[in-house]
């Protein structure tokens, strides 16, 4: 217990981003994909971390300095949280990707996405969310090379470094690889669990504007890493970071904001169809209403025309 207690403490903001991955990920899909996803994720990603420091394969050959030995929970010689980080960076970017897939709603207060089985699935959203993880690993693995002069002290060392401030290019196409296999997982124990009629176990399906808090954390993340290069005088990086990130940015906001990325009828209907606990919602019934409003008085409209 004192071991925990001390790894949390050494490692505050890992445990932030974990507690608040765990909080999302049983709101939007329930108690038992989030736990499964959480061990087999830590398994695959410990797997993949021995691996590289013992041959290179996939992420390339780096080394852990036994610094922190001791001080934080190590397991078969990987630190704890390092691998563990995988789970909430492979859950955010696959949020981001099914919302930037799905049709929108939007309502006063409330946002939701109108995704389906079919969207959840789709081989697009696989390769975006894979895609979305890398490019946080072009803001967070520079970070970590300079642990030296932050609190997260120095870990490891790449052998040989790499040409991307240190990075190596093979722990790009690693990180790639481990997020392809994760978000599959994810995927699979989504459809696998949660198909059906019945609530999610622990979700909250009536939870305003749920959607959002995944691409939240994914936003929090980055913009913890970016802030980060730029406090410890690492400006060229923050800055390549920075526009990394800024047509990402630009292609978000656009997609977010043009009409046609929000869902009609149809869409609502196919949203239900899939996800049927959430009919009884009141969001849907006064939006269906409003919709048919204008209809109702064109129609209204017409008769009075052909009367006259």
């Amino acid at each position: 217990m004192h071991l925990l207690l001390s790894t949390i403490v050494l490692r505050p903001y890992v445990f932030i981003f974990l507690v608040s991955f765990l909080y999302i990920a049983i709101v939007n899909f329930g108690l038992r994909t989030t736990v499964l996803f959480t061990v087999l994720t830590y398994a695959v990603s410990l797997a993949c971390e021995w691996s590289s420091v013992h041959n290179g394969f996939p992420f390339g050959l780096y080394h852990y300095i036994d610094a922190t030995r001791g001080r934080e929970i190590w397991v078969f010689g990987v630190p704890f949280m390092d691998s563990l980080s995988f789970t909430f960076l492979a859950f955010a970017s696959y949020t981001v990707a099914l919302l930037l897939s799905s049709p929108l709603y939007w309502r006063g207060a409330d946002f939701r996405i109108l995704d389906t089985w079919q969207i959840r699935r789709a081989p697009r959203v696989w390769l975006m969310a894979a895609l979305f993880m890398v490019m946080v690993d072009l803001v967070v693995d520079p970070l970590s090379v300079l642990g030296d002069r932050w609190f997260l002290g120095k870990m490891f060392w790449y052998d040989p470094p790499g040409p991307h401030f240190g990075v190596p290019i093979s722990n790009y196409l690693g990180w790639y690889f481990v997020a392809a296999i994760t978000i599959a997982i994810f995927q699979w124990l989504d459809a696998m669990l949660n198909r059906g009629s019945a609530k999610p176990a622990r979700a909250l399906p009536a939870m305003r504007s749920r959607a959002l808090l995944g691409p939240a954390l994914y936003a929090g993340i980055v913009i913890f890493g970016i802030t980060m290069l730029f406090r410890i005088n690492a400006p060229e990086i923050g800055w390549a970071a920075v526009f990394i990130y800024l047509p990402f940015t630009v292609l978000a906001i656009h997609i977010l904001t043009r009409r046609e990325s929000y869902g009609d009828h149809a869409a609502i209907e196919r949203h239900l169809a899939d996800f049927p606990y959430e009919r009884a919602l009141p969001v849907w019934r006064p939006a269906s209403a409003r919709i048919r409003e204008p209809g109702r008085r064109l129609a209204s409209t017409d008769s009075r025309r052909r009367g006259a």
